[in-house]
């Protein structure tokens, strides 16, 4: 698993390099441990309607598009700018985020976007989790473990 681990981690790495800076990816993205050992443990797609994760953060990250980057090239990214990956979807509108960004006040926090995206700023009605495990416990009645 470990293996998998970094070669996942270093495909989200690569795809972000086009956002972000290197140095900045390398300090500030991590995906947080409680989401990475769940990965194999939990029947996902018994949960929600599961994303083959690398595919869809790449689809995710071309969302950011021109706006993000005349954002960055002003100099004016907002707090919303910054790393999450997309860890699932429900209905045909709604996707669940989870932000990967130390710099951020949202790390580790997942997020409900209904028809939105983080980097869009927030909008009224979405769901809030403090973590991956908090969300599993929420949302679908599952507790990780400790391993």
């Amino acid at each position: 698993m470990q293996s998998y681990n970094q070669e996942f981690l270093s495909e989200i790495k690569e795809m972000y390099s086009d956002y972000f800076d290197v140095e900045y990816i390398a300090k500030n993205f991590s995906i947080p441990e409680e989401y990475l050992k769940s990965i194999g443990l939990i029947d996902v797609d018994e949960l929600y309607s599961h994303y083959a994760i690398t595919l869809n953060t790449k689809r995710g990250l071309d969302l950011y598009g021109d706006d993000f980057f005349k954002r960055k090239q002003k100099g004016t990214l907002h707090e919303n700018d910054v790393m999450f990956i997309c860890i699932g979807e429900w209905s045909d509108k709604h996707e669940f985020q989870l932000c990967c960004d130390t710099s951020s006040s949202a790390y580790g926090k997942v997020f409900d976007f209904n028809d939105a995206h983080p980097w869009f700023g927030t909008s009224e009605g979405e769901m809030e989790w403090d973590s991956f495990k908090e969300f599993l416990k929420d949302e679908f009645n599952v507790e990780l473990t400790q391993q």
